[in-house]
């Protein structure tokens, strides 16, 4: 719909640039017939046709401009004049003619983000039912050849294009079987989330109806942010059992999450606001502001004995211990305090 409507104003020597995922053959087929069905030109004797495979994976903006880019052209129509232009956005970049191939090299980097992501919720889950910090295993693995970055680092929700893709490119349910599997166990991190908050809150002698718990960010939990954003599920099944809750939604904007989520959910832009007297805060920022996360500070607003379970892994657990509270986090194990 957006290249129906570009192409009526494009005029003859322009050069499109298409950007994002998709699977291979898109841009050469699809997306050229659009462009020169809606234009009245021809690509490559009219107009310049590029392919640059986008993902943002939730890295700083800066570190993503400094990854290595691909370029692809349909031909050389303007290619160094476009290469130039891009270059002073990203340094760094390898160029090909075959746009197919960059296609599927920009795929398969978010399929292997979120297959990778699986296997590490998988090895993260039985480290914790044999009472080991997976984290501690992954200090120990350095130098291995393991390419395991931890769960900190993953942002599933975000992941899940590349996948989506991938499968809707396959040829039936019975191809791409990994990949099903991969997207199985990253769906169903939510409810794995859900357990830890049940266990915490266990720990303290509490159960969920009627427990006050605290949701501080969002990252890694709303699906579909690629599109049109989903609730949480997390925020539904809480409800569902009888929880209290409050929403802190970091930098994002309160009325945006506020109409998002629905009733049901107290959204404050204070964080101390959000975890007053709650029973479990659920830490989900990557990147939170300095002095934000003040063990101290939350165990003075929550109630106590209370519980912090810890999803993008911002705190250092011996200093929310230290500070009366419980914590907890996807593959640290059984850990007595």
């Amino acid at each position: 719909m957006m290249i129906r409507n570009l192409a009526p104003s494009l005029l003859a020597g322009s050069n499109l640039t298409f950007t994002g995922l998709c699977r291979p053959n898109y841009t050469s087929t699809i997306l050229r017939e659009t462009v020169e069905k809606h234009s009245g030109m021809r690509v490559g004797t009219d107009l310049g046709l590029f392919y640059l495979p986008l993902f943002w994976a939730g890295e700083p903006i800066q570190a993503f401009r400094e990854k290595p880019k691909i370029f692809a052209a349909i031909d050389d129509v303007a290619s160094a004049q476009v290469q130039e232009t891009l270059l002073q956005i990203f340094p760094s970049m390898s160029w090909t003619s075959k746009i197919a191939t960059a296609e599927a090299a920009g795929l398969f980097t978010s399929v292997y983000r979120e297959v990778v992501g699986a296997l590490e919720l998988e090895l993260a889950k039985i480290s914790e039912n044999q009472g080991v910090d997976y984290g501690e295993v992954l200090g120990l693995c350095k130098g291995s050849g393991m390419n395991l970055s931890g769960l900190s680092e993953r942002v599933f929700s975000r992941d899940s294009i590349g996948s989506a893709i991938a499968l809707g490119a396959s040829s039936g349910k019975s191809t791409a079987p990994l990949i099903r599997a991969a997207k199985r166990i990253n769906e169903n991190y939510q409810s794995q989330v859900l357990q830890m908050i049940k266990d915490a809150l266990g720990h303290c002698g509490q159960r969920l109806r009627r427990s006050k718990v605290a949701i501080l960010g969002l990252d890694g939990l709303v699906r579909n942010v690629w599109s049109k954003p989903e609730p949480p599920q997390i925020l539904h099944a809480l409800r569902k059992r009888g929880a209290y809750l409050s929403l802190y939604p970091g930098q994002a904007e309160s009325s945006m999450i506020t109409r998002m989520v629905g009733n049901g959910v107290r959204v404050e832009s204070n964080l101390l606001k959000a975890v007053a007297n709650a029973n479990c805060a659920v830490v989900a920022l990557h990147a939170p502001l300095t002095g934000e996360l003040d063990p101290k500070k939350l165990a003075m607003e929550m109630r106590s004995p209370a519980a912090v379970c810890d999803l993008t892994q911002v705190l250092e657990a011996s200093n929310v211990e230290r500070a009366g509270l419980f914590y907890t986090s996807i593959g640290r194990g059984t850990v007595d305090t």
